[in-house]
Parts: structure tokens; sequence; C-alpha cells
């Protein structure tokens, strides 16, 4: 291992501010709110990642990881052993494929999906480490990768960016980095050579494109890449965001606000703010799928042929997921219908739920689900916010009469929790995709919950790879 490096100076306001969030993180210190935030996140995110291999399978492209990494000793969760790179890269693609991976609303971004897959893999390089300093680590990546999205001024459609991929990259560093070495100057060097592999856009979403889902795993690939470096000897630009041409500038129009970036772990940090999702589409759905499905608890065998959908969100969600794109209309692919408001709805309101098996039964749409997509209209809210998630507003008009329902906040988000029973059962149903039992699955559960008491946190991924193994 490389020498310590000297301390750099003149590093920038935020890069500062993430060394001092990561020496606050002591597991020991933490409120027991923040550390069940961090076991929730970390439940989540396993359970997201082996339904995403159980119901899509290694794609053809995807094992190209292994001619430009080679082999490793690295966990990915279809059972192989990977170079570092490959297997936080294959991790992350499958955490994020079905879209039910945690959100940050006000960030807009998905948090997990890069940090959590670049922790394992830091676990399993370094060895032995302990199931504290890994929960540390997801704390820190969550942390950062979501207050760098608070502090964007810009939303997803001003600037073309997926900050799921864009900022991921920082907190996937930031988290390997706190894995690999206790050296704030190793998680500096980090930092500014993450903003070297820096990338992510919303073009694939546009285009319905599986990069889509890659990117968060780029991002975590990219950002365990620049921790390895960083710890090795590299040393990272010192001002990556708020540099002449840092992050702020050639990014984000300028509208990075650093006084947003709060150096201090409150005792509501925003890792206990994330939203935990219900539902396998874009979270700019989740407000319109919770109408739906509460206008279909409501009117019940009232809704016929006869009924008309009409929907108001925000600009931003209309823009993403609400246009009619002959694509979102009548989808034939996965990403078009998990970005098509009108699929999501016409699914809920068919079958009263929205289920990853839908995307497979419901693509190409049933009769039925075709049927309401074609009496559904969306359309931007006047005055609403264009910046988070925003509601949805859901008029149906039918022999029942007029009907409305208004949504400010989708299930799962904090004032709208996810409980962890219910989480534990989103896992238990994950993990029965994958053909774990339910026992199986709630003893899994039970040792991912305690996982701040493990000798060797690598074994966790692990253990979720056996169960499925054992099942099948």
């Amino acid at each position: 291992m490389a020498e310590a490096m000297p301390r750099m100076a003149g590093s920038d306001i935020i890069v500062e501010s993430i060394v001092a969030l990561s020496e606050q993180i002591a597991w020991p210190r933490l409120s027991p709110s923040i550390q069940n935030a961090a076991r929730r996140e970390l439940l989540d995110i396993l359970g997201d990642m082996a339904a995403g291999y159980a119901v899509l399978g290694m794609p053809p492209w995807l094992e190209a990881t292994a001619l430009w990494a080679g082999a490793g000793n690295c966990s990915a969760v279809d059972g192989t052993r990977r170079a570092p790179a490959a297997a936080a890269l294959i991790n992350g693609y499958f955490t994020h494929a079905l879209e039910l991976d945690d959100t940050h609303d006000d960030a807009v971004l998905h948090a997990g999906a890069a940090v959590v897959p670049a922790a394992l893999a830091a676990c399993e390089i370094e060895g032995g480490v302990g199931g504290k300093r890994l929960m540390e680590a997801i704390v820190l990546g969550i942390e950062v990768s979501c207050r760098l999205g608070i502090a964007t001024g810009l939303n997803l459609v001003q600037g073309g960016w997926i900050y799921s991929a864009l900022l991921g990259h920082f907190g996937a560093a930031a988290a390997a980095a706190r894995i690999l070495s206790d050296d704030p100057d190793v998680l500096r060097s980090a930092l500014g050579a993450a903003y070297t592999l820096t990338s992510g856009n919303h073009q694939s979403t546009r285009e319905g494109a599986e990069t889509k889902h890659l990117q968060p795993a780029i991002a975590a690939s990219n950002g365990l890449l620049a921790a390895l470096m960083a710890r090795n000897g590299l040393a990272g630009v010192a001002h990556p965001f708020l540099g002449e041409d840092g992050l702020s500038r050639v990014y984000l129009h300028g509208k990075l606000d650093p006084q947003r970036f709060d150096a201090v772990l409150g005792a509501t940090p925003e890792i206990a703010r994330l939203s935990f999702k219900p539902y396998p589409s874009c979270r700019l759905t989740h407000p319109a799928i919770t109408a739906a499905l509460d206008l279909r608890r409501e009117i019940g065998g009232a809704l016929d042929g006869g009924t008309t959908i009409d929907l108001r969100v925000n600009p931003q969600a209309f823009d993403v997921v609400g246009k009619t794109h002959e694509a979102r209309m009548h989808p034939k692919k996965r990403l078009d219908a998990q970005f098509s408001i009108y699929w999501c709805v016409a699914v809920a309101l068919a079958h009263g739920e929205v289920l990853p098996g839908h995307l497979v039964s419901e693509i190409p749409p049933s009769p039925d689900v075709a049927s309401w997509i074609g009496r559904i209209r969306c359309a931007p809210a006047d005055a609403a916010p264009d910046r988070d998630i925003g509601g949805c507003v859901l008029t149906a008009t039918g022999r029942f009469g007029m009907r409305q329902i208004a949504v400010d906040n989708a299930k799962g988000h904090p004032d709208d929790p996810v409980t962890d029973a219910e989480l534990r059962r989103k896992f238990a149903h994950n993990a029965g995709l994958a053909g774990v039992s339910s026992e199986g699955a709630g003893r899994l559960a039970d040792r991912i919950w305690k996982a701040d008491e493990a000798a060797d946190a690598s074994r966790l991924l692990q253990q979720v790879i056996a169960a499925r193994g054992n099942a099948a």
C-alpha cells in the first residue's frame, strides 16, 4: 500500500464539509433513528438487487464486464466472482433495473444503487471489514449523494443529467474511501478523482434505453475505482465542486449552493428522508399510482369502460413520464413502461397493484390495460413546483359521477412512510422472486438487519446469493 499522502491545500468548501461529515459518523454515536435508517437502506437494496437478477437474468451485454475486468475476488449477485469494478457494476445494475430502489424525493435521485454496491465491493477488497464500518460507509455515501442533490438548483429536464449517476459517483467514492482508509486525504482525493470519471445523462430515459439502468452502476464502479486509486496515491483535483471548471459550472449551470450542503450530521440526516419504493417504476409516476389505487379502493366495481382519468402533475414529472410518446402509450420495452404514467396508472386500475411481475405480463399491455391507457389524460399542473417529485391530482369521471383525489406525497415518502414491517414484506416478496421461501427470507432479513454486528460484512451479500442458490 502507498504511503499516506501529504495533506492537500485549498480543497473547496463542499469537499471539507464531506470530510467533516465523515469524522462525525461513528456507528456507536449515531442516534437509533439514523441506525435504523441505514438498516432499512441495506435491507431494501439487497432485496432489490436479488429481485433484479431473478426477474431479468444476466444479459449478454453485461457479461462483457468479464472481458473488461476479468476474474477477481468480489461477489456479484449472479453467483460469480468478479474483479471489484465489475462486481460493483453488475450489482449496481441489478439493484436499479426494476426501479424498485430508494429515492430521495427532494434530491431527485436514487441514492443506494451507487453507494451500497461500491461499499460492499470495498469490504471484499479489504477483507474482514466489520459491519459497523460498512454501515458507517453507507450513511456517509447516502449523505453525500443526497446533500449534493439538495444543493443543486437545477431540475432533471433543465440539466439533462441523471443525478443518481452524476452525483452518485461522489457518494460511491466517499463510501468506498471510508472503508479503504482512515486518512481524510484519501477521501479528499477520492472525491477529486471521482470528478474525472463523473457521467450520467437523461437521454437514455427519453429513448427507453437500457443504459438508463446502467448509469448508477457505472457510478458505483467508478466511485470504487476513484477510492482505490486515491488510497494508492493518486491526488485528485482539490476543487471538484466549486473550482473554476468544477461540477457547479461545468455540469450544473452554476446552480450548486454550498450553503445547502450542511457539514453537520443533525438528528434527521438525509438517509432518514429516503423514500422506499413500493412500485417498480420511476418515482415520478408514484403519486399518480397512489392516487389510482386510492380511487380503486374508493370506487371499486363502479370503475368500468366508461371511466376517464385526468391527471395533473408537476412540470418535471410531465416531461419525464407524462408525454404521449408512442413508446409510452404502447410500451414494448420494460423501461418505456416504467417511465409511462399511462401504463403505471392503467396497471394500478386494472390489477389493484403494480408489481415486478407486471413488467413481464403487461408488456405489451393486455387489452384491459390498453383500454385504461386510452382513457387517461395527463397535463402539467399550473404553478406546481418543478424541482422535486411533487404531487398529483387525479380526477375520475364515470357513472359514479366525478371523484377527485389529491396526493401530496406518494406512498413511501417519509411523510407517508413504508413501515419496517412493510419493508420486510417487500424484501420477502423480492426474495421470493429469487425462489427463497418466506421463512428463508425472514431469516435472511434478520441477518441483514443486524449487519452492524457482523464480523465480516462481505458475507452479507454472499448470504443473499447462497439463499437464492439453495432455493434453486
